[in-house]
Order: structure tokens, then C-alpha cells, then sequence
């Protein structure tokens, strides 16, 4: 009896510890977007580039499908291929936007972080059912 209540508790903490990750990560995604879009507005590539690498070291936490699906609600977990996607063009579009901004196209960089939010959005429409 002891040994399948030292497992619950170890099964109940890993799922407590991937819930925190998902929070922190979402968390550090944020901060990157609002770094980035302080850049655009105040005309500072270096704060678009740190924000670039702060969402994209949060997203790391989605390095395969089976990583999106540790994420997700029971219900959701067949959307785990969707939400990965949505992370690999995530990534995509943040190379892309450190590509413009470093050779100074800003409007070009701002089309690609377009592409960030809406990869945002998608993974948040699957797994929060907006």
C-alpha cells in the first residue's frame, strides 16, 4: 500500500511540475512578445532580438509531439500534432523576423511577427477551445 501511495504522489507531482513548466514557459512567451513589441514601438532592434530568443528558448519545451501533448488536456491530446505544428512555424516565423531585423527591413520583420501571434493564436484556439 505504501508503494502505490509513494507512486501517486510521484505521478501527482510530475503532472503538478509539467503544469508549473507550461506556466512559466507561457509566462517567459509573453515577456518575449512584450520585449519585442516595445522594440517595434520605441525603434530598438536589440529589444525585438532579445525577445526573439526569450520566446523562442520558452517554446523549447515543445521540441516534439509528444512534448505538446504532455500539455494538454485529456480531451485535447488528439490536437497534439496541431499544437506541435503551431510551435514549428512559431519557430519559423521568429528566424524569419531576427533574419529582418538584422538587415534593417522593420516592415518586413513586423509581417513575420504577424506570423508569431497568429501561431499564438492557433495553438491557444486548439487547446483552450476559443
Amino acid at each position: 500500500m505504501r508503494k502505490v501511495l509513494v507512486g501517486l504522489s510521484l505521478f501527482a507531482a510530475l503532472g503538478l511540475q509539467a503544469s508549473d513548466n507550461i506556466q512559466v514557459s507561457m509566462k517567459d512567451m509573453r515577456d518575449g512578445l512584450v520585449e519585442v513589441q516595445d522594440g517595434f514601438l520605441y525603434n530598438n532592434k536589440d529589444s525585438i532580438l532579445s525577445g526573439i530568443e526569450k520566446i523562442t528558448k520558452a517554446n523549447n519545451v515543445f521540441h516534439d509531439e509528444k512534448s505538446a501533448a504532455s500539455f494538454l488536456p485529456q480531451e485535447k491530446k488528439k490536437f497534439s500534432k496541431i499544437a506541435y505544428i503551431s510551435t514549428k512555424n512559431l519557430n519559423l516565423y521568429l528566424e524569419t523576423m531576427k533574419d529582418y531585423v538584422k538587415e534593417g527591413s522593420i516592415v518586413n520583420a513586423s509581417d513575420a511577427y504577424s506570423g508569431v501571434v497568429r501561431s499564438c493564436t492557433h495553438c491557444h484556439a486548439i487547446t483552450r477551445g476559443w
